[in-house]
């Protein structure tokens, strides 16, 4: 502090003590800063001079050592608050202290095989997360253009693949139980999407089913999964074993199919190198409980997008379908309103309404959604049961037709 302020501070003090000396009333010659501004500011509120003081005041002045008017002592409120929970009877806490989860583990009742069993459960929720985070990081993603879909190419089949959650023995899954049936009128009311139907299919395969999958639990799909089922049949024969499954649904998150690396391939790719289709060979097959494999040669699939609408298109190569079949399949994928259907001659008129996500063509698919868009959080699970090793067929072309 310079010269000048300390003067300056000397006169304003001597200004205050010279201002109440005025009024009748001398100040201490100790009193500090503090002292001088609560008394100046006390003599704003309460005239003394009149006799206007504050409650308790002279019992205060007088009576110093009465435990009324003494200053709290640190941490008077904590014992206070102690004491209102105790009367009442509640469980109350000074401190909140956190343990470590070996100290608990110390303290707790948990003794011998448990803590093993904890133990394991633990290392065994780490290694799978583990393996299944390093599955999906040594991937590659292929996404058709526009569209929340695609494949996801890995190099050995991922860990962690969760079974479909529906049961099985749910009345409409059940082999002894009736399917319901619904008109399409009433299928279309309860898609989310318009319906869209192939204006060109191979010669003599005819429409031979119309199902409606829903599961309860199914959240990947906005609303029901649409499937077409056409089956091969030769003029004056039985029903062939060929067939051509058309599934449309709307994603209500990031789905991708996850095959082996080098099994899809982009087909009409945009000039900015985003693929308009996904052709995938081949599918996953179970050699046991605990062992699967990629399996070339057999099922053909292509991954299609128009509107918001996911198409996987499914044959079997070794009956003539391949890439270049199922293209064009997708390529005459037309909206259809029901009375076209009718002005077509579509003589089936019912769709099986069935509880699941897959039928035999689909079985054995994984995928993995990504509810984010994120691939550091997938989860993948298996679309309907696991697939068998597919059996030996002869190759036989296939000429198109339109409808």
């Amino acid at each position: 502090m310079s010269m000048s302020e300390f003067e300056r501070q000397l006169s304003d003090e001597q200004e205050d003590q010279v201002s109440f000396s005025a009024q009748g009333r001398m100040l201490p010659t100790d009193f500090s800063e503090e002292e001088i501004a609560f008394a100046q500011e006390l003599d704003s509120f309460f005239a003394f001079d009149e006799e206007e003081i504050p409650p308790y005041f002279a019992q205060t002045l007088l009576e110093p050592d009465n435990p009324r008017f003494r200053v709290v002592e640190h941490g008077f409120e904590h014992k206070i608050r102690a004491r209102v929970f105790r009367r009442l009877h509640l469980r109350h806490h000074l401190s909140h202290p956190r343990p470590s989860f070996l100290a608990a583990m110390r303290n707790s009742a948990v003794r011998g095989p448990m803590v093993a069993l904890i133990a394991a459960c633990l290392l065994f929720m780490l290694f799978t997360m583990a393996f299944t985070h390093q599955s999906f990081v040594e991937g590659v993603t292929l996404l058709l253009h526009g569209a929340r879909s695609g494949v996801y190419q890995v190099h050995n089949y991922p860990g962690g693949v969760a079974a479909p959650s529906y049961r099985k023995n749910h009345t409409l899954g059940r082999k002894d139980a009736q399917p319901n049936l619904i008109s399409l009128s009433a299928a279309q009311q309860l898609l989310h999407f318009p319906m869209y139907w192939p204006q060109v299919t191979p010669n003599n395969y005819g429409l031979d089913g119309i199902n409606l999958y829903q599961q309860p639990a199914q959240t990947w799909a906005d609303g029901p999964i649409l499937e077409l089922q056409y089956d091969y049949t030769p003029p004056g024969a039985p029903h062939d074993t060929s067939e051509i499954a058309i599934r449309e649904f709307k994603p209500n998150a990031a789905v991708l199919q996850v095959v082996e690396a080098g099994a899809a391939q982009t087909l009409q790719v945009d000039a900015q190198g985003r693929a308009e289709a996904i052709y995938v060979n081949g599918q996953w097959v179970s050699l046991n409980k605990f062992s699967h494999r990629w399996v070339y040669g057999g099922r053909s699939e292509l991954i299609y997008q128009r509107d918001g609408v996911v198409f996987w298109i499914v044959s079997d190569q070794r009956d003539g379908i391949g890439k270049d079949i199922l293209l064009q399949i997708a390529q005459s994928l037309q909206m259809i309103h029901m009375n076209h259907l009718l002005h077509v001659g579509v003589e089936l008129s019912n769709v099986t309404q069935l509880v699941g996500d897959s039928s035999e063509l689909f079985a054995g698919d994984i995928i993995a959604v990504l509810p984010d868009d994120n691939l550091a959080s997938p989860y993948v699970a298996l679309v309907g049961p696991d697939q068998p090793p597919p059996q030996e067929k002869t190759v036989q072309k296939r000429a198109m037709h339109s409808r």
